[in-house]
């Protein structure tokens, strides 16, 4: 990446406030751009790179399409048959980027147009309402709480996704600073026996869809600490489970190491059935206790496997980003008011821009990846008392993450970057971004209490099915629709659960 100039000065400045860090929370969430999400900053008076310098998109007839705030609660038209909720979904493949980074990022709307498929694969023809979805952004009646952290913190205007693709090799890049291919789900003949001899014929033909499953097993960051200094937090089993074979090995769980982000939402007759195996602290009750250890690393809610909850907070399209923005709030509360604040630093970034608009170009990389650039720009935010209020234009992407942590927590920093892939040595470090002492100018929390509690009583009433199906798209009374991501994640946990992994284990 094109690196920015600093004396050597600067750089030691920037360890030496790195390591008055006690704590570094990583939140990532799920397919968005920065221009989707934290463009509408620029006409806030922030000086990100934002939305002003928008270039419009055509259609293959020549259609214009600009960028567009969304309405607060506007939904679009029934969409043709066979295509909800991916309709909302844009692709986000490698060759979908490609198309949409043409031109200078003017290649989003023929995309969209080119990737919408019924069920049977046969291209559908979308009106210029559709069309348009890739450009739409959302702005501050939407995101109340990133608002308020952008105006309180740092906005990182230059954080890239590590790969111009989808998910998984963006979230492995953020875990080991590579990717790799899927090794998928493949019983061995023994186990395939002994799931004949108990009976089990019918799951047998559906271990071969398991093994398209999102595993892989790279060597995640989490290697270069001790155990005691890590833990991972999840409203389903981890993300880390599907990238790191060392975390599947289920005759030692590594309990202590993996928990959930808010025990309550675990059904009280499960808990106690399964109280033997799943530990009853979670996230939450960590911070309160003044126990979190010094990396925390939170996956949101993909998809509930249980009955209890059929929202998702991960923001992935067609998730409604309010219950994102609920999520975030929770999360920064929690860390607001434990003992630790102070020397707290939360960052909130995400996997990838999910097919969505952002007009700035990613810069060219040379540091032993396939791809030739960077991905397009994900929305980033710094969070902490002791993170500068500003706008950073640093490059970053998601290795920073992994050379942030081993500069602040590994026993020996340049051990443990020599085991990590030259991404991550090469990447710059949030210690950047960090003031001299903790600051106190913090406010406007009590707000956001109050907008987010107005909005969870609003969704609670369209959820309900008095009068027939919820008017959510996902709410009650509607047949459960996943989308790509989703149907991926379930293959996953079914994979585990094949291979001995209890339900409702982090």
């Amino acid at each position: 990446m094109a690196p920015v100039a600093r004396s050597k000065i600067d750089e030691q400045e920037a360890l030496r406030r790195l390591q008055e860090v006690q704590h570094i929370v990583v939140l990532m969430m799920e397919n968005r751009s920065f221009d989707q999400m934290l463009g509408f900053l620029e006409e806030e008076g922030l000086d990100v790179d934002g939305l002003g310098k928008a270039k419009p998109n055509f259609d293959a007839v020549g259609n214009e399409y600009k960028p567009f705030e969304w309405g607060l609660g506007e939904t679009l038209p029934d969409p043709p048959q066979g295509l909800r909720p991916k309709v909302l979904d844009p692709d986000h493949s490698p060759t979908g980027v490609r198309e949409q980074l043409k031109d200078g990022n003017t290649g989003f709307v023929k995309s969209f147009a080119a990737t919408r498929k019924n069920e049977k694969g046969e291209p559908i023809e979308l009106s210029k309402d559709f069309l348009r979805v890739p450009m739409g952004h959302y702005g501050a009646q939407h995101l109340p709480v990133y608002r308020h952290l952008a105006h309180n913190f740092c906005v990182c205007d230059a954080w890239h996704c590590s790969i111009p693709g989808d998910t998984w090799p963006n979230r492995l890049y953020a875990l080991a600073g590579t990717e790799s291919p899927k090794v998928g789900y493949k019983p061995d003949l023994v186990e395939r026996i002994k799931l004949w001899a108990k009976g089990r014929r019918g799951l047998l033909s559906k271990l071969k869809a398991l093994g398209d499953a999102p595993i892989f097993n790279v060597e995640a960051f989490t290697h270069q600490l001790r155990d005691s200094q890590w833990r991972w937090y999840s409203h389903d089993p981890a993300t880390l489970r599907a990238a790191d074979g060392r975390y599947r090995q289920f005759g030692d769980l590594k309990r202590d190491n993996f928990a959930f982000f808010n025990r309550r939402r675990v059904r009280l007759a499960t808990e106690v059935f399964e109280s033997g195996i799943v530990r009853h602290d979670s996230f939450l009750d960590d911070v309160a206790k003044g126990q979190l250890r010094e990396v925390s690393w939170i996956d949101p809610n993909f998809v509930d496997l249980s009955v209890f909850d059929p929202n998702s907070n991960d923001d992935h399209p067609p998730s409604d980003v309010r219950a994102g923005q609920s999520l975030v709030l929770e999360l920064y509360e929690a860390l607001a008011r434990s003992p630790g604040w102070k020397d707290t630093v939360l960052v909130v970034v995400y996997d990838e821009h999910g097919g969505f608009y952002d007009h700035a170009p990613p810069p060219i990389v040379d540091v032993g990846s396939k791809y030739p650039t960077l991905g397009p720009r994900v929305p980033a935010l710094v969070v902490g008392p002791r993170v500068r209020k500003h706008v950073s234009h640093q490059v970053f992407e998601h290795t920073s993450l992994i050379a942030t942590i081993l500069r602040r927590f590994a026993d020996d920093p340049e051990e443990a970057l020599r085991a990590m892939p030259r991404r991550v040595r090469e990447a710059p470090h949030l210690g950047m971004l960090l003031e001299d002492e903790p600051r106190a100018d913090i406010e406007g929390r009590e707000e956001l209490r109050a907008q987010m509690a107005e909005w969870r009583h609003e969704a609670r009433v369209k959820r309900r099915a008095d009068a027939g199906p919820s008017p959510a798209p996902d709410g009650a009374g509607h047949e459960l629709e996943l989308h790509d991501f989703q149907e991926a994640f379930v293959k996953f946990v079914l994979a585990l659960r094949e291979q001995g992994m209890p339900p409702n284990q982090p």
